[in-house]
């Protein structure tokens, strides 16, 4: 072909491109509901890239400045306490340093709805006792991410040490802060996802799961009169904070067994205990306390018929504990279907006074007009909470950025702020706190400034933090929780004066 033929070859292809590019739509054409056909049009090609992404670096940099001393002067900084000199770079940048803190928000900036936990948490420091902190949260927090640097950061303020409630049976194959095996035995029985129809109960309790070692019968189901044995493994974990690695008792939560059954306790291989425990149509709690820290704590089970495991907390005699409870692929609207009596039940036992729950990452990708459902739904899952758990606080932590790929770049997904926003009405009309995760890490597309972060703070799923990043916003969370802390301190002070 002569060369002449081959130019016109490639001008008349590069004119039908460009042709197309004019009447092409905008937003492309959808061929399934989950795949769209893009073409570039002429304002990509003429048109200056507006697409920018979020600069993190005075957020993580300011962060980095900040630990509890400093909190304490910030948070009385202002007041006539005397003590704001004591930092001259507190002095000098104050204002700076506050504005790095992105605080717990409030109804009405009523902070006295905090005043619960606080008063907890000032009662354990003084005098002893245990203050039971519970996130909850979906893949987020998935393998104690975020949850476990804030059990560490409390456990040194206010002590305490041990890594909290866990499942009998974890479904998870990694957690940061304990080793965890168990028996192939263990039936799991969830309210979310997958879920069992055939039970004729919803006794779920606070992971919204519960386990078994024997398959859970309906009433007309022959009974299996064999004996049956299970185990559940617990021993350090070499990647866990130094104070997850101890705990100074174990309490076992369970209920509803028909037949009576055997429970042995081996520390580091050594029988240290065991007991029968009679058929139960109630909630229960078996409990040892240990003089010294155990390589490896290891339950056995044995009976015709298991009881229901609703949780096995690990945790200190006084201090503060928090656990992690991890939902993949959970909106956060499970607690209005579990049996009321039942979650009351094992929360007083707990005594839990603080639930933080981070949702809402799992609503994103449905994009609809209007999240006044989300928001209605969320509510009434607080209210839930109020109503069996009273002398609880609450904070809702809001979700993370999130991207969705336009052309080849990485942008905030055009329903988040929506999303964000009925988590954040939902928490005021149920006088709950409200952190807010995305504006603290950087807001409208942030998330790739997380993830190109050098060293990546971020996977490329453009969804969720890898432990690095969990870690610092984490710390962000752990330093708006002290401020508010240290404010209601300063102001019991004065008063006191």
């Amino acid at each position: 072909m002569k060369p002449l033929r081959i130019l016109l070859f490639f001008i008349s292809v590069f004119l039908i491109l460009f042709a197309i590019t004019l009447y092409f739509p905008h937003n492309g054409i959808e061929l399934t509901k989950d795949l769209r056909l893009h073409f570039f049009t002429a304002s990509d090609i003429f048109k200056e890239d507006t697409v920018r992404y979020a600069d993190i670096s005075g957020i993580i940099d300011q962060n980095k400045l900040l630990n509890d001393s400093m909190i304490s002067v910030l948070a009385s900084y202002g007041a006539d306490t005397g003590h704001v000199a004591v930092f001259d770079t507190i002095r000098a940048n104050a204002d700076s340093l506050k504005k790095s803190i992105t605080q717990i928000e409030f109804h009405k900036n009523d902070r006295t709805i905090l005043h619960h936990v606080f008063d907890a948490l000032k009662d354990v420091k003084d005098s002893g006792g245990l203050v039971r902190i519970m996130h909850y949260g979906d893949s987020q927090i998935e393998g104690d991410r975020m949850t476990s640097l804030i059990r560490n950061r409390l456990q040194k303020k206010f002590g305490g040490h041990g890594v909290g409630l866990v499942p009998a049976s974890q479904l998870y194959d990694f957690s940061f802060s304990i080793l965890q095996e168990s028996s192939e035995n263990w039936y799991r029985y969830v309210l979310y996802g997958n879920r069992d129809t055939t039970l004729q109960h919803s006794r779920y309790g606070p992971f919204a799961n519960f386990c078994m070692f024997t398959p859970a019968l309906t009433n007309d189901a022959p009974q299996d009169i064999s004996t049956h044995t299970a185990w559940i493994s617990f021993k350090r974990s070499p990647y866990s904070y130094s104070n997850t690695r101890t705990f100074s008792q174990c309490r076992i939560f369970y209920g509803y067994n028909k037949e009576p059954f055997l429970n042995e306790v081996f520390l580091d291989d050594v029988l240290y205990d065991a007991d029968f425990f009679s058929p139960s149509s109630e909630i229960n709690e078996i409990r040892w306390k240990f003089d010294a820290p155990q390589e490896e704590l290891r339950l056995v089970f044995s009976g015709k018929s298991s009881p229901e495991v609703y949780g096995i907390a690990l945790d200190p005699l006084n201090g503060v504990v928090v656990d992690n409870i991890a939902m993949r692929g959970c909106a956060g609207n499970y607690f209005t279907s579990i049996d009321e009596d039942n979650l009351k039940a094992i929360f007083e036992k707990l005594h839990v006074r603080l639930f933080l729950l981070q949702f809402g990452g799992n609503v994103v990708p449905n994009i609809v007009e209007n999240y006044g459902y989300y928001e209605n739904w969320f509510y009434r899952q607080l209210i839930r909470i109020r109503n069996v758990c009273p002398d609880a606080s609450v904070i809702v932590i809001g979700l993370a950025d999130m991207s969705i790929k336009e052309k080849g770049r990485f942008i905030t997904y055009p329903n988040l702020e929506k999303v964000r926003n009925a988590l954040k009405n939902a928490a005021f009309r149920a006088d709950a706190g409200y952190w807010d995760m995305y504006s603290a890490m950087g807001g409208y597309n942030s998330m790739p400034s997380w993830v190109f972060a050098k060293p990546p703070l971020a996977v490329k799923d453009f969804v969720h933090f890898n432990p690095r990043g969990a870690a610092i916003i984490a710390q962000m969370f752990y330093n708006a929780f002290i401020y508010e802390y240290n404010r209601y301190e300063s102001h019991l002070a004065n008063h006191s004066n």
